[in-house]
């Protein structure tokens, strides 16, 4: 019978595997801990809101309305907002985004650089009912405050068809995005 000396002893072995488990534990703590640290800040809870979208006949019509009704309060540099109108046309569905809010200081009307998308979409310049900061100047959106801009029926037209001029559509989605933690906040759909 052959004996066969091995070098490695029983107890060698179990401080391999500790070592192994050790390091591994190791690895999975740091992954971990730097995935946390990547994980942004929650979304504010913007418990309700409420829209409104009035077509009319004119075409200083198509104003939308989207009133915070309660829940946390947001920063307006913390919000886009997502426009999108669709319909039979073939010149729909057409987007538009309202970014670097607030928009035009001394006026509230959006400029081009406001608008990402089709710019012509969002209605600009003097009396149009654009307001992308808050009634109190405080720059938060917050319980009682209404975002007011106004589609272009040039581009987006829901007005009924003795009136319309522009391309027929009859679904006007509007979302507002808390930029900071990708969170829609708010969703609104008109079909008008």
């Amino acid at each position: 019978m052959k004996v066969v000396d091995r070098g490695v002893s029983s107890v060698i072995g179990v401080i391999l595997m500790v070592a192994v488990v050790t390091i591994l534990a190791a690895i999975v703590s740091v992954a971990a801990f730097g995935f946390v640290s990547d994980i942004n800040e929650p979304a504010p809870n913007v418990a309700d809101t409420a829209g409104k979208f009035e077509a009319g006949a004119g075409s200083d019509e198509q104003n939308v309305r989207i009133t915070h009704l309660g829940g946390d309060s947001v920063d307006v540099k913390e919000i886009e907002v997502i426009i999108r109108a669709s319909g039979p046309d073939s010149e729909l569905p057409t987007e538009a985004r309202l970014i670097d809010l607030p928009a035009g200081v001394t006026s509230g009307n959006p400029d081009e650089e406001n608008i990402n998308g089709e710019t012509s979409l969002i209605s600009r310049g003097s009396g149009v009912d654009n307001q992308i900061w808050t009634e109190d100047d405080s720059n938060t959106w917050s319980a009682g405050d209404t975002i007011r801009f106004r589609v272009a029926v040039g581009e987006a037209d829901f007005r009924d068809e003795e009136n319309r001029n522009g391309p027929e559509a009859d679904e006007l989605e509007v979302t507002i995005v808390h930029t900071q933690s990708g969170a829609i906040i708010s969703k609104q759909t008109f079909t008008p």
